[in-house]
């Protein structure tokens, strides 16, 4: 067993010389053979060890003696030992979450925290071959896709480590037999009412009597399955970048340049879409690690969501997994957080003295005004496509603001002003970039607008010597 960790540590660069790695022990089998074995390889390896326990305090007294198992192994191996206690019933109901889900993100969240801090520079788990081909049947039965058949990841994001990953759960038990080695039992892991316990206990073995190699069949099928999300997101690059832009918004995605793609990669494309929204929901959140980059999305949910945005009508919406809603608005698709989850956006308001620029982080832009001479006194504007306002409306209060309902203006050649929400629609503008929309005001009349430019009357003028021009820059 020590060869193949040894291997699988190399084959994937899980340990550079020198890397401080805390390992996550709970006192069960493979967590104590994963720490046992790390000490031996660390001489090879040239890492400094240290012991992770997360106290779950679900198991009342049996609990406090995994982690006092677990203390006393650090001590015997002269190891330090990080040990954090967190009542996981309490926050699970507290946040209305699955027990065993609740449970996850603390533990995995307790171990990012070693790395954010810098107590660590990885955290090694001690996932088996046998719980990858569990994850990948658990997947199978609830609907994933090839992403989510990809299942246990062997590193994530440069800081989670599984150097158990291709040994078999049987091979950890004779070599811990081998020496003697004590380990904890979790009553929980008998209780049938948890689905990875029927499918270990009750599906694995009848599949057996079918392929006797089974679960090394489902952990191959894992890795095809990784190698291929790993093609996937190279080649899926350009796509992403011409059709979907982030912002404090939420994700947009351009219909046309989606309804245009095989309908594999326009899947996967919205699914990468969903993720993003759903990151940018949880932003500010602790991190939890999940195991891989799996999303909560089935195939349904990116069916319907397909359907949404190639057959939907404007203004229609869909709710989905991690707080998310959907809505397509004209040619965009936009995820954002629910309604019950959005912040309300803020708006923002910007002095403007020229010359000068302005960065607008609210949506990610910045505008230069700029005063450039005018030849002769000419009247000139709009040349090369430019907004140019007359010089002179820097003399009074100048203000670049968003949108807000009521505003109108009277575009430059037109004869009447215009309620700019009704040019919101004639234009198609997405609901989404109306309340970001910039307009330029002086003292207390919009005097330019993004996309229809110069209001009448604030042109330059016969015998105007400057011009104040407007260039937006995202």
């Amino acid at each position: 067993m020590r060869s193949q960790v040894g291997h699988t540590i190399r084959r994937f660069g899980m340990i550079a010389p020198g890397a401080r790695i805390a390992v996550a022990c709970s006192g069960g089998p493979d967590s104590t053979a994963l720490l046992l074995v790390l000490v031996e390889l660390s001489r090879e390896l040239g890492c400094l060890l240290s012991v992770a326990h997360f106290n779950h305090k679900l198991r009342g007294e049996e609990s406090d003696r995994d982690e006092r198992f677990v203390s006393d192994l650090a001590a015997r191996l002269g190891l330090p030992i990080h040990v954090r206690e967190e009542d996981v019933r309490a926050r699970a109901r507290q946040a209305r979450a699955n027990l065993e889900d609740a449970g996850r993100r603390l533990r995995y969240g307790y171990f990012f925290s070693l790395v954010e801090s810098g107590v660590a520079d990885r955290v090694a788990v001690g996932h088996t071959l046998d719980d990858q081909a569990e994850t990948v049947l658990l997947r199978f039965l609830r609907g994933a896709g090839n992403r989510g058949l990809a299942a246990i990841y062997p590193t994530v994001e440069n800081w989670l480590i599984r150097p158990l990953l291709e040994t078999r759960r049987q091979e950890v038990l004779d070599w811990l037999r081998a020496r003697q080695q004590i380990w904890r039992e979790d009553s929980s892991n008998q209780d049938l009412r948890l689905m990875r316990n029927r499918v270990r206990h009750k599906l694995l073995p009848i599949l057996r009597e079918f392929n006797p190699s089974i679960v090394e069949v489902l952990a191959h099928g894992a890795e095809i399955a990784r190698d291929e999300e790993t093609f996937w997101d190279e080649h899926l690059k350009p796509m992403v970048a011409q059709c979907l832009r982030c912002d404090e918004g939420g994700v947009r995605l351009e219909i046309e340049r989606v309804r245009r793609m095989p309908l594999a990669a326009a899947r996967r494309v919205l699914r990468y879409a969903l993720q993003q929204a759903a990151e940018a929901n949880s932003r500010g959140q602790q991190r939890p690690a999940i195991g891989g980059p799996t999303g909560a999305a089935d195939f349904g949910h990116i069916q319907r969501l397909i359907e949404l945005a190639l057959g939907g009508r404007s203004g229609t919406s869909l709710s989905l997994p991690g707080g998310i809603h959907a809505e397509k608005d004209f040619s965009t698709l936009l995820l954002n957080a629910s309604v019950s989850e959005r912040v309300p956006f803020p708006g923002y308001v910007y002095e403007v003295k020229a010359p000068n620029t302005i960065t607008v982080p609210e949506i990610s832009s910045s505008f230069t005004f700029e005063l450039i001479p005018l030849s002769s006194g000419a009247a000139r504007y709009n040349g090369q496509e430019e907004d140019l306002l007359d010089g002179r409306v820097i003399q009074g209060s100048l203000v670049l603001r968003n949108w807000q309902a009521g505003d109108a203006y009277q575009r430059k050649g037109h004869r009447k002003s215009q309620k700019i929400k009704e040019l919101f629609q004639r234009w198609r503008v997405s609901n989404s970039e109306r309340q970001r929309w910039p307009v330029l005001v002086a003292g207390d009349r919009i005097v330019w607008s993004r996309r229809w430019g110069v209001a009448e009357g604030y042109a330059p003028r016969s015998g105007s010597k400057e011009a104040l021009r407007i260039r937006e820059m995202v």
